[in-house]
């Protein structure tokens, strides 16, 4: 009974609220909400009479006296609600009431400021009306001046110009002067004809051909770097020059760069004297036996001397060339006057061909000399080839093929002075069983199983030097790779260099019974043409 009491009394105080704040629009919804009923006490509308008639005809008197007694408690209800929205209404009706009455005391009191303002406001509007008429007689007077002025400086800078020509071309900002002449040989040119402006055309133009002609030989300069260099040929081209001229110029002056680079990665003097004092310093301290096989290799004099050179090649000489490469990109991007899309398309290739081909015959010239142990060659080989794969990314089949070109000779080169090495180390070892054979022939404490003990020794001797050979070639096959025709080429190389070997051997025999050493070779037409290895220690 309560929970059917509630919702119908929140409706009532509902529609009561509504009435009062008069809400537009709530007795739409009340009836859109659903049928009305008889016993719709909310309804508007409502039929009291036929409400009571049905209530009397129908219901029992404990229900009607119950019923009775729920509307006088929704009666009372209702009169608090009533009640108390009256006085809170009430108290917001004084309340704005108050505060009104402050309002207009407040606006009271500024009446004097307010005043006040507005004859101030007034004598400001008097003052500007004033400025206005004592100013707009002289406006267009100053507006022509500061036109006057503008065109007066301007003129100022195009008289100006062939001295700061000259101060660009002082301060070596040939940059600046291009910009200054771009920005002012338009109109000097459009108005030739005016013996004044002739005069200043005719002072830029020398002024700039002498610019040009330091930019020319800055450029052929191997004291320029790479970006200066670029900024250069551009700065040539803004003045209009011919792009495959710019271009020529540019790569000339990086090729003299790199050379002189290249000399200086290569000056082995120091690291010639700091392998001496190392290997001197070592032996004296007794703690060369220490050092494991592979340091031992690192600190022999030829390894110190390619792994310097190497070095410094990767450090100094590479990186130049690399920005060379990508300059020169950048000049055929750039857009230029006449001689644009002209530019030899060999041009880059040849420059690079010829620099790689360079330091890989410095490094050849290097190992000749002495070749030094193959691991350390090859791991100074490989350090080369990883500082060349920022250029290898702008140029991949060029580099690929001279690459390739150059290890292939390098791994020919090494396995033939490892050979050579080999022959000759048999026959100074042949030529020490002769001396030492004959003095135990002469003396008197010696027999023949000394002979034979020497003769074992330098056979052993022999065999570890065509071994040994052999073994310092295998990482020669590392340094190849995947190059299927440069293995193959190696191992060919291999076979003619042990051919090599025992016919030294062969030879060497030969000259010690009388024959001719060449003899050998005419015995066996079969044998491959094979160059002659320790024709000197032979003699």
């Amino acid at each position: 009974m309560a929970d059917a009491k509630a919702p119908r009394e929140r409706r009532r105080v509902g529609a009561l609220l509504n009435a009062y704040y008069h809400i537009e629009g709530t007795d739409k919804k009340e009836a859109a909400a659903g049928p009305a009923t008889g016993s719709d006490l909310d309804r508007q509308g409502f039929d009291a009479k036929r409400y009571f008639d049905n209530m009397v005809a129908s219901g029992q008197l404990p229900d009607l006296v119950k019923k009775a007694n729920e509307l006088d408690a929704e009666v009372k209800d209702l009169d608090g609600d009533m009640q108390m929205l009256v006085y809170e209404n009430y108290s917001k009706f004084i309340r704005a009431t108050d505060v009104i009455k402050q309002m207009k005391f407040t606006i009271e009191g500024l009446e004097p400021d307010l005043k006040s303002l507005e004859g101030n406001v007034g004598r400001i509007t008097e003052h500007q009306k004033k400025v206005e008429d004592g100013v707009s007689g002289r406006a267009g007077q100053i507006e022509g001046l500061l036109k006057q002025q503008r065109v007066c400086r301007k003129l100022q800078v195009l008289f100006e110009l062939p001295a700061t020509l000259q101060r660009c071309l002082d301060r070596k900002a040939y940059g600046e002067a291009v910009e200054a002449y771009c920005c002012c040989s338009g109109f000097l040119r459009q108005y030739r004809n005016m013996p004044t402006f002739q005069k200043v055309l005719e002072e830029v133009e020398l002024q700039m051909g002498r610019i040009r002609v330091a930019l020319e030989e800055r450029l052929r300069s191997p004291e320029l770097s790479v970006d200066e260099a670029v900024n250069s040929s551009v700065t040539l081209l803004d003045l209009g020059e011919d792009q495959v001229k710019v271009a020529r110029e540019y790569l000339t002056g990086r090729a003299s760069m790199l050379r002189r680079s290249l000399d200086s990665c290569f000056d082995i003097s120091e690291d010639a004297t700091s392998a001496s004092s190392t290997a001197a310093d070592e032996k004296e301290e007794g703690t060369e036996g220490e050092l494991s096989k592979d340091q031992q290799e690192l600190r022999r004099p030829e390894s110190v001397l390619l792994h310097g050179a190497c070095s410094r090649a990767t450090d100094k000489y590479v990186p130049p060339l690399c920005d060379a490469v990508e300059g020169f990109q950048k000049l055929l991007e750039t857009r230029s006057g006449p001689g644009a899309g002209m530019v030899d398309e060999n041009a880059l290739p040849d420059f690079v061909s010829n620099r790689i081909e360079e330091l890989c015959d410095r490094i050849t010239r290097l190992v000749d000399k002495k070749c030094p142990p193959t691991r350390v060659l090859v791991s100074c080989i490989h350090s080369v080839r990883d500082s060349l794969r920022r250029l290898h990314s702008l140029l991949p089949s060029l580099l690929t093929k001279l690459f390739r070109a150059f290890l292939s000779r390098t791994a020919m080169d090494a396995m033939k002075s490892l050979f050579i090495g080999a022959c000759s180390s048999a026959v100074v070892d042949l030529c020490k069983l002769h001396v030492d054979c004959k003095t135990l022939q002469e003396s008197a404490n010696s027999g023949l199983d000394d002979v034979l003990e020497e003769i074992a020794k330098t056979e052993q001797s022999l065999i570890m030097h065509g071994f040994t050979a052999l073994t310092e070639c295998q990482p020669l096959q590392s340094l190849l790779g995947s190059d299927k025709v440069a293995c193959q080429q190696l191992v060919r190389g291999l076979h003619s260099q042990l051919i090599m070997f025992f016919l030294t051997f062969v030879e060497i025999c030969h000259t010690y019974v009388g024959n001719e050493p060449t003899e050998a070779r005419n015995l066996d037409p079969s044998l491959p043409l094979v160059p002659r290895a320790a024709a000197e220690e032979m003699k």
